[in-house]
């Protein structure tokens, strides 16, 4: 450099000239601000769950997460994390990422996915076969390309439900922020719950366990409940007693503080949220063949709701079209602290999907319906909505009001349940209305003897099968 620095004074350029060009060079030559070589970092790649291919800029690199990266150029780079697992589960994340200039940079992601659509994850340990899906989907032929997803007896044919899936509605308390005082609520069919992680599948004796994770996705900013995650536990056993029963555990933890969740969804504030006058409950939208003329009640006592044929005469269930079985949930375990619970219906017109109607799930699912929402309130307080009419029916019990701050756990297990109607107590083709219930002298209770009594059954089994 100081050789040119004497050229240029032999030249005797005009001084105003040779400080020009003298700076014009010396930023050429010794910029140290851009240097001539990349600055060279490693990167630790980090992903829940494990074991995920690593692809970085659209080439796969033939490692898998945890792993740490050697010599990456500092600035923007394409990141691809992916895991799959049999059968056609795949769980993702990708972003552009600036790989900082330090030595050693770290990225650390949730993955999200799995499959969603006819997907062959499937409980048939007992009489009840039930496919499911990661997206918190149980036992819900909408998801399936004309397949039972809720099939009794075993492979017959005849298919039971249209949909199944955790509900749940709070109202968001003061460390909310701009969003305190909000109503959320889950979706019924959209999109609600994503995959977590690959199911686990057990076999012992004669009980099956399937174990699936999933946490509150959005499709609508600020209307979807979020910042919860679930394992669902399904528990089937090929036994006496048990075998037209599907057990489903339920952990749902506030995980909004969870710094990879706030990644994804960023409109969670830092430090996550309570939530509050919480209530949650499984929802069972139980199609008997064709689901337009079907009924539902209740039995208070057992804790049990089911769904029936009105007049018990349906061709689509094939052997079964003269005795279709009537369809019950019924509670397990509630969760603990829980002081109320409410049995209710609603029809598939009152479904709250794709609008701002958190509010009416959340009244319908704390048993609060008020003049002006599509249904109306029983008298009881344990009763929802009840009616003698016939339609697409969906069932829940719903318990709360819960208050679930950031890094707590509600539990709770329900079961899904099947069984004819009781021989002799009712005709095919005759009408039998589901009347009110709080009338324990009802005509639908003697039909549904057997599935009452296996209901009464259901504290004995679950202490015998659990995991």
């Amino acid at each position: 450099m100081g050789r040119a620095v004497v050229m240029l004074s032999r030249l005797r350029l005009p001084a105003l000239a040779l400080a020009w060009l003298g700076a014009t060079l010396w930023g050429c030559f010794d910029d140290r601000s851009r240097p001539t070589v990349p600055v060279l970092v490693d990167v630790t790649v980090l992903s829940d769950p494990t074991g995920a291919d690593i692809v970085l800029d659209g080439e796969s690199l033939g490692r898998i997460t945890p792993a740490t990266l050697t010599e990456v150029p500092a600035g923007q780079h394409r990141f691809l994390l992916e895991l799959s697992a049999a059968p056609t589960q795949v769980f993702s994340w990708a972003d552009t990422v600036t790989v900082l200039e330090e030595a050693v940079d770290t990225i650390d992601v949730a993955l999200e996915g799995g499959c969603r659509f006819n997907c062959p994850l499937l409980v048939d340990r007992g009489r009840i076969r039930c496919l499911f899906n990661n997206y918190g989907d149980t036992c819900a032929s909408v998801f399936f390309d004309l397949v039972p997803a809720l099939e009794w007896p075993g492979t017959s044919g005849a298919d039971y439900g249209a949909g199944g899936r955790l509900l749940v509605a709070a109202i968001l308390d003061d460390d909310a922020g701009a969003q305190a005082g909000d109503t959320v609520a889950t979706q019924v069919y959209e999109a609600a719950w994503v995959g977590r992680r690959p199911v686990a599948s057990s076999l012992s004796g004669l009980r099956q366990v399937k174990q699936l994770t999933y946490w509150a996705t959005s499709l609508f900013s600020g209307a979807s409940l979020l910042g919860l995650s679930v394992t669902e536990t399904l528990v089937a056993v090929d036994s006496a007693g048990a075998e037209d029963v599907l057990f489903i555990r339920l952990e749902v933890q506030n995980i909004s503080n969870d710094e990879r969740y706030r990644d994804l969804y960023p409109s969670v504030p830092a430090g996550g949220y309570t939530l509050r006058e919480l209530y949650l409950g499984f929802g069972l939208d139980g199609d008997v063949g064709a689901a337009d003329d079907d009924a539902g009640t209740f039995d208070p006592d057992l804790d049990l709701a089911f769904i029936y044929d009105a007049d018990f005469n349906d061709d689509q269930l094939g052997d079964f079209g003269e005795r279709p079985a009537l369809v019950g949930l019924a509670t397990v375990e509630p969760p603990a602290v829980a002081t109320r619970r409410t049995l209710t219906l609603w029809r598939v017109t009152d479904d709250w999907d794709g609008g701002d109607r958190q509010d009416f799930a959340w009244r319908l699912l704390a048993g609060r319906l008020r003049s002006g929402d599509p249904i109306g309130d029983h008298p009881s307080p344990d009763i929802g909505h009840a009616s003698n009419d016939l339609a697409d029916y969906r069932m829940t019990e719903a318990y709360g009001p819960l208050r679930l701050a950031p890094g707590e756990t509600i539990e709770m297990t329900v079961a899904l349940l099947l069984a004819e109607p009781v021989a002799g107590t009712f005709t095919p083709g005759t009408r039998i209305p589901p009347g009110d219930p709080t009338d324990p002298d009802r005509t639908i209770l003697d039909v549904a003897a057997d599935l009452r009594a296996l209901a009464a059954d259901l504290p004995v089994l679950w202490a015998r099968y659990r995991p």
